[in-house]
């Protein structure tokens, strides 16, 4: 894990917003589509957990996006060039869009979040909200791998086989991830509830949180 990850969770995701505000002004895919890879790239340099799995993501959103534009706009009388490029601008800002915000959920922890907002004084309630949106999405997608290696050892074959099959063996995790999810809310209300959590309450953190979020306890004397 590079020292990027510990960048402010606030700087991160104004960069994630202005790289997206850069890829949806961009006029046509010659210029979208650079970008795309380049933030693709840049995942690889950064070395971002999960990257395969988001890679799989990405090319079947891409495959999707492209099938779907190309024959709703041939209906409406485009020529097939116009459709492609016009197809292919739209697949490269969604995974430009994606991809930065996926940087940033898989680098910033719950904690980080905490930090940064209780050191930027937001109110207790965005605090919160930020924290579980940015946080908890990893930890289900964690428990979805897990539902699957769950299944890989109960000898179902979710690996080789064909495209429809695996998408109804990923359809099938949904119940168990439902399952873990309300789990999972009824734990933190709970934890919330033991600790006194007040929304009136101001919060500070041990952390010292600049540019970058130290994790470190800061030196005395």
């Amino acid at each position: 894990m590079s020292r990027v990850h510990d960048v402010n969770f606030f700087v991160k995701l104004a960069a994630a917003f202005a790289i997206m505000a850069v890829a949806w002004l961009l006029p046509d895919w010659r210029s979208s589509l650079p970008l795309a890879l380049v933030t693709i790239a840049l995942l690889a340099v950064f070395r971002v957990p999960g990257l395969r799995a988001y890679l799989k993501g990405a090319s079947l959103l891409v495959l999707l996006v492209m099938a779907s534009w190309i024959v709703n706009l041939t209906i409406q009388g485009e020529s097939l060039a116009d459709a492609l490029g016009m197809s292919l601008s739209m697949a490269a800002r969604l995974v430009t869009t994606t991809a930065v915000f996926f940087f940033v959920m898989e680098t910033s922890t719950p904690g980080s979040i905490l930090a940064a907002s209780s050191a930027a004084r937001l109110p207790p309630i965005a605090t919160l909200v930020l924290s579980l949106t940015f946080g908890i999405i990893p930890m289900l997608r964690n428990d979805f791998e897990r539902i699957a290696n769950a299944q890989r050892a109960r000898g179902m074959e979710i690996d080789d086989v064909s495209f429809v099959l695996r998408l109804r063996f990923a359809l099938a995790r949904g119940v168990p991830l439902l399952i873990e999810a309300v789990r999972l809310a009824h734990a933190i209300s709970l934890s919330l509830s033991i600790y006194g959590f007040d929304l009136s309450r101001k919060r500070t953190t041990w952390r010292e949180v600049g540019l970058l979020v130290d994790h470190r306890l800061p030196r005395t004397g």
